[in-house]
């Protein structure tokens, strides 16, 4: 995910035609792709291929069990997948464009504001304090519909007075508690990270309507954990207790043709 938002970012990558399939069609499928594009350059090679406005090429692929999920993307250019002469232009999507934004599983991939912590000397006290800054990048989000589902997900676990528990080793949560820790599981870049944290919020609010009326289906917690007893976590503690995304490496040594060999 790190690799295709760099790509599409800030290398703009922004053409791209991609999938799922078996792993034993893959060796094909990058036969095809390397009889027709320069998929094979290095980067020396495409900074010489930029330099004289032609298109660079790249194929991704990440496995998925006896899948394969792949992404070829491009650049602008003469011999790229914007190219009407190309066989592939037209399956083409453009990932700058709001209906061609690259998705992978619960996610897409798009430009969009977040908030980033900025240091400033204020004026009156002229001390050093922190303020939150709207800024625009290209990062992923959860998509619309995924964010309904758990949004659906929370009301119902709301509405059965399901406070639930989070997971402890092997324990799988349940209910509110682990919904709402599953969603801190997810990775976190910056779109993610902001839509887990509204999550929160909402659940927040949805559940200091029935807590309540949980504690009194269940008097033994008040007794035990007083008053915090059916709480959820404050969302200070939410966001304190997030990591923040890293730059990980992309590659760890798998070559195409380890990917075209059947998972085992």
């Amino acid at each position: 995910m790190q690799h295709l938002q760099l790509l599409v970012g800030r290398e703009d990558y922004r053409y791209w035609c991609g999938g799922r399939l078996p792993r034993e069609k893959l060796p094909g499928l990058v036969a095809k792709f390397a009889s027709r594009y320069p998929i094979g350059q290095n980067t020396r090679q495409r900074a010489y291929a930029r330099s004289r406005e032609r298109a660079v090429v790249q194929f991704v692929a990440f496995p998925d069990g006896e899948h394969v999920y792949w992404w070829l993307l491009s650049t602008a250019g003469p011999g790229g997948l914007a190219d009407p002469a190309m066989p592939d232009a037209h399956v083409a999507s453009n990932a700058h464009a709001a209906a061609g934004h690259i998705e992978f599983r619960d996610y897409v991939l798009l430009y969009a504001t977040k908030k980033e912590p900025r240091k400033i000397v204020d004026r009156k006290t002229q001390r050093e304090t922190t303020v939150l800054k709207d800024t625009s990048t290209w990062t992923w989000k959860m998509r619309a519909q995924v964010m309904s589902e758990l949004r659906a997900g929370i009301r119902q676990s709301c509405d059965r007075l399901e406070y639930g528990d989070e997971s402890r080793g092997t324990r799988s949560g349940w209910g509110l508690r682990g919904l709402l820790a599953a969603q801190r599981e997810r990775p976190l870049f910056a779109g993610i990270r902001t839509q887990v944290i509204e999550l929160h919020r909402e659940a927040l609010k949805a559940w200091d309507g029935r807590r309540m009326a949980w504690l009194a289906k269940n008097p033994g917690y008040a007794t035990k954990y007083g008053d915090q007893a059916g709480k959820l976590r404050p969302i200070k503690e939410v966001v304190a207790g997030l990591p923040k995304m890293i730059r990980l490496p992309v590659f760890d040594g798998k070559t195409l043709s380890e990917l075209c060999k059947p998972a085992g």
